[in-house]
């Protein structure tokens, strides 16, 4: 957060809103002085608040969907992870998320601290979600001792947002089932 005033309530969520709202009607990212003339905030708000117009969607993606990392450690191993491919599965396809994620993405590609921003405060949370359930599979054993948790998690997610990004094949609502079951038979004891 920069210097200046705190940021008022009212006016963090009318500019948070309003860059959604910019960015959903585009396939790009808007620009600062489009979400600024929406939110009916100065520029110099915005670049006190944020560097960029990809930090202002992250922070309100984040703020949003920050329960999709939740998972109950009651359920059986593979259920969890299939809860949790499932959940992303839906978060992408159901959800303002999907294409708000696909345009930080984009910019992820020329911008390193959206780049960073988006793997340390969207993707490295997921995954550790997912790896507490495949350590917690290890342990009761019903995973491999010694299998690669990054991997196996890459194996997991990695399908849901192939298909977000390249669009070649739906977000059906049956792939976190038949990519966990093509998963599950190699790293299970």
């Amino acid at each position: 957060m920069g210097r200046g005033r705190p940021r008022s309530v009212e006016r963090r969520r009318a500019i948070l809103d309003a860059a959604a709202e910019l960015a959903l009607g585009s396939q790009t990212l808007p620009t600062m002085d489009a979400i600024a003339t929406r939110a009916g905030v100065s520029r110099t708000t915005l670049y006190k608040w944020w560097p960029s117009s990809a930090a202002v969607l992250l922070e309100g993606l984040l703020e949003r969907f920050h329960a999709s990392i939740e998972f109950d450690d009651d359920l059986p191993v593979r259920a969890a992870l299939t809860a949790q491919v499932d959940a992303l599965v839906h978060l992408l396809r159901d959800t303002p998320a999907g294409r708000l994620l696909r345009q930080l993405m984009s910019a992820s590609i020329t911008d390193a601290a959206t780049a960073t921003a988006l793997l340390d405060q969207w993707m490295e949370p997921r995954r550790h979600a997912a790896i507490h359930h495949l350590e917690r599979g290890m342990t009761i054993g019903e995973i491999r001792p010694g299998t690669d948790t990054a991997l196996v998690v890459d194996a997991l997610f990695a399908p849901a947002y192939h298909r977000l990004i390249w669009g070649h094949a739906p977000l059906d609502d049956d792939l976190a089932e038949h990519v966990c079951a093509l998963v599950w038979p190699a790293i299970t004891t």
